[in-house]
């Protein structure tokens, strides 16, 4: 059997990228690499999803891994020979990096399987849209699996090449976003009373959004308005129609839920104080990535093992990760390494992974699993 090449398999899934839940020929490549393992991955788990599971001969915990595999839409600009394919559709989160990585993890396994418990290496689809996590774990294959010990981790640009970056508690925060829909009646601009306008209550929303964080001084929240529009570019007509649209985010997940529940209130309130019609939808909603102490713990112990240094953040991350849901169910961490501090940035159309930290990355699970399940 060939040793598996990762940075060419890598570079093989950078230039052939898929949007979240059409992931079909990616996850066929990893399927593919998996079966050349001599591995047997359950395939079609809540989507597109992949895992492959290794049996120890003596009882034992479980340790789930987990690496992400779909794109986001942007159109690269690279100047490397691995270049999207797929026109405005490319890795630029790192994705390729991180399947690849657990790829060489699970072509260890395949030479040394666990000796005591279960490893479950699962490739998950739909990370971007916030859907991929909750529908693999709504699949009979995990569900009511029990689970002690989750791990994923993210490359980190900003931070230096291999550097293992922690945090106890929240790792990263919930965020959703809301499009809030105001819709009252035109009438000609001179004669503005004789239509509904929803200027004033416009410019109410957003204010109220601006200012919501302000009620939970004790822990970060944010709240970012990233569209508004009002009427039509028409200097005759008052506007009958408004729309605006806000990003949430906090690292608790109960501020989360009672932000929204306090937009919620007030969307009501407005509704009933005007003659507006006023409508709303949620979009890509993540709960906050919270850490377990003692797994984070038992990171900083292995990736000191292995000579990495570790960096321990004051804050949350502000972006969001549905690794999330794996942390609400079972007790884990996610992690980053770094991918150097002149890196390109996240969904960036100049990003590409830095091939250099997937034996990093791959080294400190293998890590993780040999404390565990040895």
């Amino acid at each position: 059997m060939a040793t598996f090449n990762a940075p060419e398999f890598r570079k093989q899934l950078h230039r052939n990228p898929e949007l979240s839940n059409q992931e079909e020929e990616t996850a066929l490549a990893i399927a593919t690499q998996l079966q050349a393992f001599g591995l047997s991955p359950i395939t079609k788990i809540g989507g597109h999803g992949i895992i492959c599971v290794f049996e120890g001969t003596e009882e034992g915990e479980t340790t789930l891994i987990r690496a992400d595999f779909d794109a986001i839409q942007v159109k690269e600009k690279a100047e490397h020979n691995h270049a999207s394919l797929n026109d405005g559709v490319m890795h630029g989160c790192g994705h390729d990096g991180h399947t690849t990585s657990l790829l060489s993890v699970a072509e260890q396994l395949s030479k040394y399987p666990p000796h005591k418990g279960k490893v479950i290496l699962l490739f998950q689809p739909a990370e971007e849209t916030g859907t991929g996590a909750k529908e693999m774990l709504a699949d009979h294959n995990l569900s009511g699996l029990p689970v002690e010990n989750v791990f994923a981790y993210h490359n980190l640009p900003g931070y230096p090449l291999h550097e293992v970056v922690v945090k106890k508690g929240t790792f990263a925060c919930a965020s959703t976003g809301i499009s809030i829909e105001l819709q009252g009646k035109t009438s000609h601009a001179a004669y503005p009373s004789r239509g509904i306008s929803p200027v004033n209550e416009m410019i109410e929303l957003i204010n109220f959004l601006q200012d919501l964080p302000q009620k939970y001084a004790d822990t970060f929240s944010l709240v970012t308005i990233v569209h508004a529009i009002l009427g039509e570019e028409a200097f005759g007509v008052s506007a009958g129609s408004a729309k605006v649209m806000a990003t949430l985010r906090s690292e608790c997940n109960a501020t989360f839920v009672d932000m929204q529940n306090q937009i919620l209130d007030k969307i009501n309130l407005m509704q009933q104080q005007s003659k507006l019609k006023i409508q709303y939808s949620w979009h890509e909603p993540f709960n906050a990535a919270s850490n377990s102490n003692v797994h984070v713990e038992q990171l900083i112990q292995q990736a000191q093992k292995l000579d990495l240094s570790v960096t321990e953040l004051d804050e949350p991350l502000r972006w969001s990760e549905d690794f999330a849901e794996f942390l609400l169910k079972s007790p884990g961490a996610l992690f980053g390494i770094g991918s150097g501090i002149d890196h390109a940035e996240l969904h960036n159309p100049d990003y590409d992974f830095p091939d250099q930290i997937l034996t990093t990355a791959s080294n400190l699970f293998l890590s993780l699993i040999e404390s565990k399940h040895r």
